[in-house]
């Protein structure tokens, strides 16, 4: 069954000048292996998926994509992982709680599941904040935070992470253009700051 990142390698597989033999000869693979990568059956240990990237001669951008869909295919598959996961995001959604309610800042927690991890209230407007240890399935953040600011009648959104530095510019832009900023524990302090 395929899965967002074997469909993002079996495009880059498929748009290859090379033969699947050639890609898989050069990425130190047998031919059936490259297939079940391709095929969503498994996924790449991390020394395959850097051989698999230089025998596509991928930009450090499609090296980066590919390495986060697999990350992210990783952490819906694995349970421990899923599990690791979760308990960061309970810390980092206690830590963000008692820094943003030390401030002086009004937040809530949103009922249903689903939604976004914390609600702040400033003035008037309410303001999802979604907390995300590693961002990693950028379609379901972006997905999230659009459902919970329409809910909330809120035109902006915050997504807190820790690792700010490994995103690219085309995401950042993509969550600007919809009222959503990707900001780490002190950036989110500093803009709440300016808007006071």
């Amino acid at each position: 069954m395929m899965n967002l990142f074997s469909e993002h390698l079996n495009s880059l597989v498929r748009s290859h000048p090379d033969n699947l033999s050639c890609i898989a000869h050069k990425a130190h693979l047998s031919r059936p292996s490259l297939y079940d990568l391709i095929n969503g059956k498994t996924l790449p240990k991390k020394s395959t998926l850097e051989n698999l990237c230089s025998a596509l001669s991928l930009s450090e951008n499609s090296i980066k994509n590919l390495f986060n869909l697999n990350k992210s295919e990783r952490l819906r598959s694995s349970r421990k992982e899923h599990q690791y996961y979760l308990q960061q995001k309970k810390i980092l959604i206690s830590e963000v709680s008692s820094l943003l309610l030390g401030k002086g800042h009004e937040i809530s927690r949103p009922i249903s599941a689903g939604e976004a991890d914390l609600v702040l209230r400033l003035n008037s407007q309410r303001i999802p904040i979604l907390i995300c240890p590693t961002p990693l399935d950028y379609p379901k953040i972006l997905g999230s935070l659009l459902s919970s600011m329409f809910q909330l009648s809120s035109e902006k959104g915050y997504v807190c992470t820790p690792y700010i530095k490994s995103l690219d510019r085309k995401t950042v832009k993509l969550f600007n253009s919809h009222g959503i900023l990707i900001l780490s524990i002190k950036g989110i302090l500093k803009e709440l700051k300016s808007l006071r």
